[in-house]
């Protein structure tokens, strides 16, 4: 199949904005379904039935504002285990890595967020590892989507690689399921898995297996900690190298935590709302730094003109 890279922003806002259904389907040889091995996932899934109720189960029951302030307490929590680790580390060290501290707390909000259960560092650490090991390798298992057939023959090493890999996400992944599954009816906080849990989908009239739930969890938590701790990273080292913009954040903040006492002068949820200068720095600092420079592979639905190409 040709493949096609649109630089141009008012085509690519053409394609994937005002011809959006037309656009939104995946390429069947895009790599997704070797690396899922054929799980249901919503960066891989087909446009259609199952691929709209994945993402609104997404969008409403973990990305609506009223879920999203239902975690506030995660946070808070995610928080002060990232300060209390570049304290240590400061004061330890000369030097601080400040991406590994960023990919740690991101890891721990979006397992918490996952499954609803605090994790300790062992098991953080063996989960970051088993998720980056697929994420660094999916390049190279490219290549079994060619003729599956005869790459799984001619592949064997890699194709015995992959599903090595995957028995390890499964391995590391599953007991947390099956944990959330006997605690739902006195669960505090709704977490990712409780939703997959309760979800059917439509077109085969069925539950999600725990091979899917694991391929869901593994995108959930793979989409949020990379990208954040590598975009949060990239707004730290601009504030180090223009001391003026960070002058201008420790003003604004100061100016909204006015005479708080020592033990309150922490930036609550409810002040970020009072801070347009730091969003204006994140936001440059996502327009000048993307984590992504290019979306995952789009293919089209049904043949069409665009730009007077077929």
């Amino acid at each position: 199949e040709r493949t096609i890279f649109i630089a141009d922003h008012s085509l690519a806002h053409q394609a994937l904005i005002q011809n959006g259904s037309l656009f939104a389907n995946r390429p069947k040889d895009g790599g997704f379904k070797i690396l899922t091995n054929n799980r249901h996932q919503i960066n891989s899934s087909s446009y259609g039935a199952t691929w709209r109720t994945l993402r609104r189960n997404l969008a409403s029951q973990m990305l609506h504002p009223s879920r999203v302030k239902s975690f506030s307490g995660i946070r808070k929590e995610v928080l002060h285990t990232l300060l209390t680790r570049l304290k240590s580390d400061s004061e330890s060290n000369k030097s601080i890595k400040v991406i590994d501290h960023f990919q740690y707390a991101m890891s721990c909000l979006l397992i918490l967020m996952c499954f609803g259960e605090p994790l300790d560092e062992g098991k953080v650490r063996e989960i970051e590892l088993v998720l980056r090991k697929l994420l660094l390798h999916f390049q190279s298992f490219n290549i079994l989507n060619f003729w599956p057939r005869v790459t799984r023959v001619l592949c064997r090493n890699l194709w015995e690689q992959l599903l090595r890999m995957q028995k390890e996400q499964d391995d590391a992944l599953f007991p947390l399921i099956r944990a959330r599954k006997q605690k739902r009816t006195n669960n505090v906080v709704v977490s990712y898995v409780d939703t997959l849990l309760e979800l059917q989908l439509p077109e085969e009239k069925r539950n999600l297996s725990e091979g899917e739930i694991s391929a869901l969890c593994a995108e959930f938590i793979n989409a949020g900690s990379d990208t954040t701790s590598m975009s949060l990273q990239w707004v730290m080292a601009n504030l180090v190298k223009y001391p003026h913009v960070q002058e201008r954040v420790v003003d604004e903040i100061r100016n909204v935590l006015g005479e708080r006492v020592r033990e309150e002068r922490e930036v609550k949820e409810e002040d970020l709302q009072k801070l347009p200068y730091l969003k204006a720095v994140i936001l440059e600092g996502l327009r000048r730094h993307p984590p992504g420079h290019f979306v995952l592979p789009h293919a089209v639905t049904e043949d069409v003109v665009f730009n007077d190409y077929l």
